[in-house]
């Protein structure tokens, strides 16, 4: 039996609900996805200015939890979307401040996932920020033009052996869960911006130690901010 009749077959048995809103017989309802296609500015993380879907709480906070977690909840079209509408929004931010003028690229480098993340074969922030690094080639030459025609999606960060997983931490846990956690595999050239991406920021440990280890950073993007 396909991978789809299965799935049908398991709606049939265990009827569905909207991950976002609850609404029945539908993983994602109209209302929903058209809360994936829109960013706006979040603030900063150190200086560094942040963009995001929205608040981490509600709909949105439902739905990033499907995407990390739900094993029936195919995540890609939703980081498609998200990532879409990130990178359009960071875009907008880089044409405004003039951060990535005179470039010759920019680099877009995910948050670092986990071994165990890895290994279940469900890398969330690798596929968004893909996502974020096309929207942003897209931009490069229209209207939302913001200097560079290339931009490279980079996997310049990695855990160091034994960092433990931030999720289920409380919020002190949380701060000092990331310091020293991660290593640069590779560091960008003299004059290349960075615009780091990650699925939520929530107390900015995770932000602030991909910042540490990528100074050019001139952006991030996340689905959702706490």
């Amino acid at each position: 039996m396909s991978g789809g009749a299965l799935t049908a077959l398991a709606d049939a048995l265990w009827p569905v609900q909207c991950a976002g809103c609850g609404a029945w017989d539908q993983r994602l309802c109209p209302q929903c996805i058209g809360a994936c296609g829109r960013a706006v500015g979040a603030g900063d993380v150190d200086g560094v200015p942040l963009v995001a879907l929205g608040p981490y709480d509600g709909a949105l906070r439902g739905i990033v939890l499907a995407v990390k977690h739900a094993e029936r909840f195919d995540p890609g079209p939703v980081l498609d979307r998200a990532g879409g509408a990130l990178g359009a929004a960071v875009a907008d931010g880089l044409r405004e401040s003039g951060a990535a003028d005179g470039a010759p690229e920019v680099w877009v480098v995910p948050a670092p996932s986990s071994w165990a993340r890895r290994l279940l074969g469900r890398p969330v922030v690798p596929r968004l920020a893909r996502a974020v690094g096309r929207a942003l080639a897209d931009a490069a030459g229209g209207p939302r033009s913001f200097g560079p025609a290339r931009v490279r999606v980079v996997d310049a960060l990695v855990l160091r052996p034994g960092a433990r997983s931030q999720s289920g931490r409380g919020s002190a846990d949380r701060r000092g869960g990331r310091e020293g956690a991660m290593a640069a595999l590779v560091v960008p050239p003299a004059g290349v911006p960075v615009v780091l991406v990650d699925d939520v920021v929530t107390t900015g440990a995770t932000a602030r130690e991909m910042i540490r280890l990528m100074p050019a950073a001139v952006s991030m993007a996340a689905m959702a901010r706490a």
